[in-house]
């Protein structure tokens, strides 16, 4: 299978062709020849105006809702999501019901499909209840790199340093989405102007920046008693920044030299507390959109390279935990098919480039995983986008929850299509 790319703007700031405009021919999922002009012969070609070619997208945040969640999304609806999408690694949070605690579950993930890679994260607790644990060996050496208590970070102040002190002696990442609940709780936005002017209790940032500190004080610890059993290839990792203080906090114990790394949800480079004053439902998450200068500190934050990944925070939520009061919803937006147009937009608005940086090569760094390299004789792997304006309605969502925050707005760029070695899709 030849497959010919013609007049194709390469936006892989990794790449020799960065910035030119070249043809790209595949053959057999292998990139055999890139020059100005290709006239080889092809099975299939593809000549549109304004194409642009990025690395494929590396989501390190997917809420799984499998098994038990068939209803918000199943394996079919998951893989149509992500390829629409650009995503073609998935870091999956251990969320479904039951939740995938033991090593054939494990495995089952990682050999679901041969056209995406799934990585699952393995649970800390047995049903992320936080009470015993799980066997961390053994999911490890079934192929589970990361771990995490469900979505959010454990409570247990004991717990956890246990799981730091245990698991910092493998090469493996520990993912906390910091979140001190007890400050949090019936919280439903933003604590701040907004929250008042809405009659709603709000969420303060220092629910966030209390388990930040905690969790760094903790692996300070920690790392001053491990007697250098330590690994190299250990790491906690930050989910979902939301705020200000906890940029700072990173940027920090970053130049600390602690073993950390972090990301933000793309919706969270979009939209502020203001954004909900029509208690639009779908735009209700956890954390929750803060103002415009947190979300300024985030986008310097992936800048200077506080922040080394943007996720997609995909949570499946069916209709009706979203079609009722605001205060009633449940949290979470689905945003694999977004999360490339979205962000695409909305750094063009900030004039920034380089993207793949945060969607592909630093995601790639943190997992441990080979990047794509746009060369001759490497794996044919990346998203081809045009400049379009698309109106992003309801009925073009492949994912079964149509959650999304981003219902009837515009964007300016669409994927047309995904190469993935062997496998093409064009839509």
């Amino acid at each position: 299978m030849r497959i010919l790319f013609k007049s194709v703007l390469i936006l892989d700031s990794t790449s020799s062709y960065f910035q030119q405009k070249v043809d790209l021919l595949s053959e057999n999922g292998i990139w055999k020849e890139i020059a100005p002009s290709i006239t080889s012969p092809a099975d299939t070609k593809i000549d549109c105006e304004n194409l642009r070619w990025y690395p494929s997208v590396i989501d390190l945040r997917v809420h799984h809702t499998l098994p038990g969640g068939e209803f918000k999304e199943d394996w079919s609806s998951l893989k149509s999501a992500a390829i629409r999408g650009g995503v073609l690694d998935l870091v999956l949070l251990p969320t479904g019901n039951p939740v995938p605690q033991q090593a054939e579950a494990i495995q089952f993930i990682r050999n679901q499909s041969s056209e995406l890679s799934y990585f699952p994260i393995a649970p800390l607790t047995l049903d992320n209840k936080g009470d015993n644990f799980t066997d961390l060996y053994d999911l490890h050496q079934a192929g589970a790199h990361w771990f995490s208590h469900g979505s959010g970070s454990l409570q247990n102040t004991d717990l956890m340093v246990k799981c730091l002190q245990y698991l910092q002696t493998l090469p493996v990442t520990l993912v906390s989405r910091p979140i001190s609940e007890g400050l949090s709780l019936y919280g439903q936005i933003h604590e701040g102007l907004q929250s008042t002017l809405m009659g709603l209790k709000g969420i303060p940032v220092l629910a966030e920046t209390l388990s930040i500190k905690r969790d760094l004080d903790l692996l300070r610890y920690v790392q001053s008693n491990s007697f250098g059993n330590g690994s190299e290839g250990f790491k906690l990792h930050f989910s979902c920044l939301s705020s200000k203080e906890s940029v700072d906090l990173i940027r920090q114990a970053k130049q600390e030299g602690l073993p950390i790394s972090a990301d933000v949800a793309i919706h969270q480079l979009i939209f502020t507390e203001e954004d909900l004053a029509d208690f639009d439902t779908n735009k209700k998450v956890n954390p929750p959109f803060r103002t415009q200068e947190d979300q300024d500190a985030l986008w310097n934050g992936l800048q200077d390279g506080t922040i080394d990944a943007i996720v997609s925070d995909h949570h499946p939520i069916e209709v009706e935990m979203k079609e009722i009061e605001f205060d009633q919803a449940s949290f979470g937006v689905v945003g694999l098919e977004t999360l490339l147009p979205a962000l695409l937009q909305a750094a063009n608005q900030r004039n920034i480039n380089a993207i793949d940086t945060w969607l592909h090569h630093g995601p790639a760094k943190l997992m441990g995983i080979d990047a794509a390299k746009l060369s001759v004789n490497f794996p044919s792997k990346g998203v081809l986008v045009a400049e379009k304006q698309v109106e992003y309605q309801e009925s073009m969502i492949l994912s079964k929850s149509k959650n999304s925050a981003f219902l009837n707005h515009t964007f300016d760029h669409q994927i047309v299509g995904v190469v993935n070695g062997l496998f093409y899709t064009s839509f």
